[in-house]
This record gives C-alpha cells, sequence and structure tokens, in this order.
C-alpha cells in the first residue's frame, strides 16, 4: 500500500461510504417526488431534469455501496446464491405460492425482506397521495420510502444495500 492511503475497510472509508449512500438516496428521492409532481402539471423540461437527477443520485449511492457505478453483469451474477442460498435462476417451479417461496430468503432474513416490500409499496402510496396534493416537502416521505424499502428488501435478500 502506497504512503498516505488508507484501506477500504478503515472507518473513515465506511463513514463515506455511509454518508455517499444516503445522501445519494436521499437526491433520488427528492428527484423522483417532485419529477412526478412535475409530470402532472405538463413540465416536461423540469421532469427530464428530475429523471436525471435521479439516476445520479442513485448511481452516487451505488457507487459508495459498491465501488462501481453499475453492476458488472458479465461475471455470471445471474446464478449466484442469494441470502436463501438458491441459485437466482428463475427456471423451476410453478404457480404464485410456489414464485413467492423461491424467492424468500430463509429464516428471519424472509421477515426482513417481506418489510421492505411492504414499505416499498406504501411508500408508493403515499408519493401517489402527495403528488395529487403537488407537495414537493411530502413527496419525499413517499420516494423515501419506496427507495428505503427497496434498499431493506434487497440487503436481506442478498446481504448488499444496493
Amino acid at each position: 500500500m502506497a504512503a498516505g492511503t488508507r484501506p477500504r475497510d478503515s472507518s473513515l472509508a465506511r463513514v463515506g461510504s455511509a454518508l455517499g449512500l444516503i445522501v445519494g438516496l436521499a437526491v433520488t428521492a427528492a428527484s423522483m417526488s417532485s419529477g412526478f409532481i412535475w409530470a402532472s402539471q405538463g413540465h416536461v423540461l423540469l421532469v427530464y431534469v428530475a429523471g436525471f437527477t435521479s439516476w445520479s443520485g442513485y448511481l452516487i449511492a451505488h457507487y459508495a455501496e459498491e465501488g462501481v457505478f453499475v453492476d458488472d453483469m458479465s461475471e455470471g451474477s445471474a446464478d449466484a446464491p442469494t441470502m436463501n442460498g438458491a441459485a437466482d435462476s428463475g427456471d423451476a417451479g410453478s404457480g404464485v405460492l410456489w414464485q413467492l417461496r423461491a424467492i424468500l430468503p430463509d429464516g428471519p432474513a424472509a421477515f426482513g425482506f417481506l418489510a421492505g416490500i411492504a414499505i416499498l409499496v406504501a411508500g408508493i402510496a403515499i408519493l401517489a397521495w402527495y403528488v395529487r396534493l403537488e407537495n414537493h416537502l411530502l413527496g419525499n416521505v413517499g420516494s423515501g420510502m419506496f427507495l428505503g424499502g427497496y434498499v431493506l428488501a434487497h440487503y436481506f435478500d442478498s446481504g448488499k444495500f444496493l
């Protein structure tokens, strides 16, 4: 290691990673909320700005968490096991109940995964309500819940926030 460099696992790097994750997701949530409100008002240019800012915030959060802006799918990660130990291949079984059981992590992680999905869905409903009221500030609550639920479910499924 070169002089003056810090290992990725240092406490400063972990704080920076957490800060990047939180700030990136906050920018994404605020942009999503405003973008939907502007879309409902017919402000097309502002919707493009919000979309760009929203994706930029997500990419910042992803980079802070993973060290890359976009996951490299060429590494064969599609068959990598999830927290439930099963490969994510999706080629066996049929029926809604089987499919639900196939995606659920094993043990207590299933509760965290389902809680994340419930928060995500509730966030969509809250966001829709505040978009209807054209309230940018409280719309952030809904989009923040949507993203927070996504992060929670993703963590309990894969062990990673994003």
